[in-house]
């Protein structure tokens, strides 16, 4: 159905190729599976599958017909759905519900139709409630499901997803898996580009970019309790809405010098807002936010917190307009940390892969010396490399008597940092104890929306 031969792609002003004689082909109602590290070429790939960037050399055929061609490009648009890494990027209107609409519309279907669509998909997502909230206000993971319900919307003969369930909570990619299924036997033909190799493992076929000994995503590394009495960061009773959405209720919160703590929760449940109120980004409706020195955030997209002509210039950036001395050396030591080598100084920050950029947000962050960090969804995307950077860092800042606060769906990677957890439900605090607790009762963690990997794609089989 699509086919790829002797594809190579080289950006505008690299000096190498990050495709090389690539040559990929997928069949009706089969899944194939691309894994690698971070910057192998895994995203230009899928860009030129899906018709968005043009091969240098190579051919790509949808059906026999050249995907370039007028006809190509024309056929793309109605067989070919596709997901971004970033799933803003591909978000093209104000609300779900006209996102999911758009090109179910585009391609002339009855309003009846459409309206049928709409609502079945709204349903397969959990998007019943967020029809008519406008897009900006969804969390991480609700954005990934509009994108995913967006872009099987025309039922499209191929559907090319970036790692498409990073941002999803437990129950989120529980649905995913079973949209996945649905799809498979419609005959549509998937591509999914993950880091996971439980998700690869539900592929027909895997197709390995780079080096491929960073592949297993397997992590050991755990955080011995380190923490003082001494406290960096206070929330006491603290509320927010966003107008007359209550998205915080009454939060409660400590973070200790030396302590990392994980923020958990399903999607939507108010973590990220959480991280931005702690911040200061926005206004607490009510309640009390004590802080000793300066609260950092890396964000959820660092696509989003950068500017910048270059990758040096954009770490810079903050120590900078903080008046600190010497910025561009706190710059450097940041990005040496998060293993940002000196040829990518000099470049643009838009020119990195999301896994690069991911680290380079972070960094900026790093660069300004703040006292408490929260990471949300730090390792979205990076492979076992970047995640078991992270963990060093993480190591790095607790040594330093920093507090640090990770918000993510990944079990695996909180119980490699922190000792304790939170768990945020419909904007209010449902857990605060120690994380085994989580880990070891399937039941337990799975009634708070959360879930491991072996929980999700059911490795174990049920439990009991």
């Amino acid at each position: 159905m699509l086919i790829a031969k002797g594809i190579s792609f080289k950006y505008p002003g690299a000096e190498k190729s990050v495709l090389s004689d690539i040559s990929v082909g997928i069949a009706p109602g089969e899944m194939l599976a691309i894994r690698g590290p971070n910057g192998c070429g895994k995203t230009t790939l899928a860009m030129i599958l899906a018709g968005i960037f043009r091969p240098d050399s190579g051919s790509v055929t949808l059906d026999g017909i050249d995907l370039f061609s007028p006809e190509g490009q024309k056929l793309a648009r109605s067989k070919i759905g596709f997901v971004f890494q970033d799933p803003q990027d591909g978000i093209i209107t104000t609300s779900v519900e006209r996102e999911i609409a758009f090109s179910p519309e585009n391609l002339g279907v009855s309003a009846d139709e459409m309206r049928r669509i709409v609502d079945n998909l709204a349903g397969d997502f959990d998007l019943k409630e967020n029809l008519k909230r406008p897009v900006e206000e969804l969390s991480g993971g609700e954005i990934e499901r509009c994108a995913l319900a967006a872009a099987v919307a025309i039922e499209p003969s191929v559907l090319i997803l970036d790692e498409p369930d990073s941002f999803l909570d437990f129950e989120g990619k529980r649905r995913f898996i079973k949209e996945i299924e649905r799809l498979k036997t419609r005959d549509t033909a998937i591509i999914h580009i993950t880091q996971s190799g439980a998700a690869a493992g539900i592929a027909d076929r895997e197709l390995l970019l780079g080096d491929n000994s960073s592949n297993d995503n397997a992590i050991s590394a755990v955080i011995s309790d380190n923490t003082s009495d001494d406290t960096l960061l206070q929330l006491d009773n603290v509320d927010f809405s966003y107008g007359a959405n209550r998205v915080l209720n009454g939060i409660n919160m400590r973070i200790n010098r030396g302590e990392c703590v994980a923020i958990l929760g399903p999607g939507g449940a108010g973590k990220t807002t959480l991280a931005r109120v702690c911040a200061g980004l926005f206004k607490c409706d009510s309640g009390e936010i004590i802080s000793k020195g300066r609260v950092g955030i890396s964000f959820q997209f660092p696509a989003r917190q950068l500017f910048a002509e270059t990758v040096l210039g954009d770490v810079a950036f903050g120590p900078k307009s903080l008046g600190l001395d010497d910025s561009k050396s706190l710059a450097i030591n940041a990005l040496e940390v998060m293993g940002i080598g000196e040829d990518l100084f000099k470049i643009s920050p838009f020119e990195l892969s999301d896994g690069e950029q991911r680290r380079v947000g972070i960094a900026g962050v790093l660069a300004t010396g703040p006292s408490c960090i929260i990471f949300d969804e730090p390792t979205a995307a990076l492979d076992r490399g970047g995640r078991l950077l992270f963990i060093d860092l993480v190591k790095k800042l607790l040594g330093e008597g920093r507090g640090v606060a990770i918000i993510t769906h990944d079990l695996e990677l909180a119980a490699a940092c922190s000792n304790r957890a939170f768990v945020l439900k419909d904007g209010g605090l449902v857990f605060d104890s120690k994380i085994d607790i989580i880990l070891e009762n399937k039941i337990f963690r799975n009634s708070l929306g959360l879930g491991t990997e072996r929980d999700i794609y059911d490795i174990d089989g049920e439990q009991k």
